[in-house]
């Protein structure tokens, strides 16, 4: 089986290059690449072709910022191997051709459609991520990154049973994927995104898995930059938002105005009714679904296999 790895790029050369080309060198020759440029300033072709040299790649350039849900489409769309595994440009891997392993496990577990460098075994109505943790107060998650215990347990094995992952790292069968058609385009430009997909291979029938590569996630190098928070804005704003009425009164608003707020919020509403009547759900070990009561949750079971 061949992999494709993919990264979205807007500009931040500067910033960046040091991270892309380490996780190139910690990436087999084995994998093809796909770079989509939404619109860059900075000569991130001629890094490309110059410095960084993978063996295959395929540069895709947009005129414009197309925003990310379109983008991991036109992904989808150009990728041509059995895998694609899609990640950020602040990502950094640690291991030593983590792509091996990857395609590995897709090779030896056909019943497996997706994986992810973080994730939790619980899903809540609204992509709240749910799990089983050996103490009160600590975060729902399964990882090997650099401050793991920060964000949930750290992974003592090679593979963990999953439900939903963080969109750092998102690695999917191709053949899932199409089961899917890709990349649900109602979602708006960010957010949620990870937690549909992730959903999208347990109603296909597959099974997910969180890998304990060692990595480290900066986080919100392009969300945070004024640039995109000016875009994020001005794009809503040409879509007929007004965002100052939607926005009050919201439990998540904590700035006038947060464009990037409300694409989270309204993708949280979206989320919430297309998923209704199969949240909450956790994936057990052994990949089953959890049936009882457990705390707040009432847990549905398999339903999402009958959607």
């Amino acid at each position: 089986m061949r992999l494709t790895v993919a990264l979205p790029i807007l500009n931040q050369l500067n910033d960046t290059k040091g991270i892309i080309a380490l996780n190139k060198h910690m990436t087999s020759e084995d994998a093809d690449y796909i770079f989509i440029d939404n619109g860059s300033t900075d000569p991130v072709e001629n890094f490309l072709i110059r410095h960084l040299k993978p063996k295959r790649m395929n540069y895709i350039r947009n005129n414009r910022n197309i925003g990310l849900l379109k983008t991991y489409q036109q992904i989808y769309e150009a990728c041509d191997t059995d895998i694609l595994a899609i990640t950020h440009n602040d990502v950094l891997i640690y291991e030593k051709d983590w792509d091996k392993r990857i395609v590995s496990y897709f090779e030896k577990m056909p019943n497996v459609g997706a994986a992810g460098f973080f994730a939790a075994q619980g899903c809540g109505p609204s992509g709240e991520r749910i799990q089983d943790v050996p103490q009160p107060g600590m975060m729902s998650g399964w990882s090997n990154m650099l401050e793991a215990e920060v964000h949930g347990m750290r992974m003592n094995e090679p593979w963990h049973a999953a439900g939903i992952f963080d969109g750092l790292m998102m690695i999917f069968r191709m053949d899932m994927l199409r089961k899917a058609g890709g990349f649900d385009q109602r979602y708006k430009y960010h957010h949620i995104y990870d937690r549909d997909a992730s959903l999208e291979s347990l109603r296909h029938g597959y099974d997910n898995i969180v890998v304990n590569v060692p990595c480290h996630h900066l986080g919100g190098v392009t969300a945070n930059r004024s640039d995109y928070q000016n875009w994020i804005k001005d794009r809503l704003t040409k879509d007929g938002v007004d965002l100052k009425s939607s926005t009050e009164g919201d439990i998540y608003h904590k700035k006038d105005e947060s464009a990037d707020m409300w694409t989270h919020n309204e993708n949280s509403k979206t989320f919430a009714e297309k998923w209704k009547d199969v949240l909450p759900l956790y994936v057990e070990n052994d990949f089953s679904f959890r049936t009882e009561q457990r705390g707040q949750w009432n847990f549905k079971g398999d339903k999402i296999r009958h959607l």
